[in-house]
């Protein structure tokens, strides 16, 4: 088959976009008074009554839980979907942070990361959401080679949901962001030749490696970890966000950095600085009526979706 992706304009993939938030005042006055500090529990506590306890439900959805993609307890991942077999529809994974050493793909009574799950089927996507080994159990490159899996698990079993293994996105948030980063960057990763998604979303993640209890002490393994040099060299479309309030170290620096690094090398992407939001709201606020996020990513991903169907007709 051959691969034909649509490109972006060009101004929105050298420069980075602002769009209008539109948070209520009482939700960014609270997300600002936190300032840069991550705090996901609070942050989740802010944007509780703005999302149902059960997106899913709410929309009439699907629900297949735990589903094993290994041998281990938490190599598990979460289906979404409308329940119908037939279609070829594109399929949104998406990696939750947590430091490498804590998160979860859902928990119950929760929204998140539901709420991105049942988003990702507004937009005619099936929606999974995956857990991985966590440090200091496991450290690099066992939660790497986890997306791995997932992913041929995903594209092994995608025509049972109704969905297109040839159109495959991964988003990552935070940890789960330098996953996709490691992932994509780093070939020996790649459940297929070329990675096998149509395109990577990383909203505040981390592309230099830094020792710690995932990534280890050893500067040559941590040299070995980064993401960005493979970043520069992927043909896979990237989009990257970073929010107003995230951390100013590693957060905000990284954001700019690979902004910068690939903006000089001429290497096409997306990026944009997330206005009101800190590190976790940008996630928190997918399914609620500010959608400053969405309305860039959705029409991002329908044009990738739509190059691939095109190039296979």
């Amino acid at each position: 088959m051959k691969r034909l992706i649509l490109p972006l304009a060009v101004a929105l993939l050298a420069v980075p976009t602002l769009s209008r938030a539109d948070l209520p005042p009482d939700v960014a006055k609270a997300v600002a008074a936190m300032g840069h500090k991550n705090d996901a529990a609070a942050t989740r506590k802010i944007f509780d009554p703005l999302q149902p306890k059960d997106p899913v439900a709410v929309a009439g959805l699907k629900a297949e839980r735990d589903i094993a993609y290994g041998s281990d307890p938490l190599q598990k991942l979460d289906v979404i979907w409308d329940g119908k077999t037939t279609g070829n529809r594109p399929i949104l994974v998406f990696v939750h942070g947590g430091g490498f050493t804590g998160g979860d793909k859902h928990t119950f009574g929760q929204f998140t990361y539901d709420n991105v799950m049942t988003w990702a089927n507004q937009q005619g996507m099936i929606g999974v959401e995956i857990n991985y080994r966590l440090a200091p159990k496991n450290q690099y490159p066992d939660a790497a080679y986890d997306t791995r899996d997932a992913l041929a698990y995903v594209a092994k079993n995608a025509r049972q949901w109704g969905g297109d293994p040839n159109q495959i996105f991964l988003w990552g948030n935070s940890a789960g962001a330098s996953l996709v980063g490691i992932y994509v960057s780093h070939p020996e990763f790649h459940y297929k030749p070329g990675g096998g998604i149509i395109g990577a979303v990383m909203t505040s993640g981390g592309y230099e490696a830094r020792p710690s209890a995932f990534f280890g002490n050893d500067p040559a393994k941590v040299k070995a970890a980064s993401s960005v040099n493979g970043l520069k060299a992927t043909k896979i479309p990237l989009f990257f966000t970073r929010a107003e309030w995230d951390p100013e170290t590693p957060q905000i620096a990284q954001g700019e950095m690979i902004h910068k690094v690939l903006t000089e090398a001429g290497h096409e992407h997306m990026f944009h600085i997330m206005a009101t939001h800190n590190h976790m709201s940008q996630v928190y606020s997918v399914g609620t009526s500010e959608h400053q996020l969405t309305d860039l990513l959705g029409p991002w991903l329908k044009q990738l979706a739509a190059g691939v169907k095109s190039a296979s007709n």
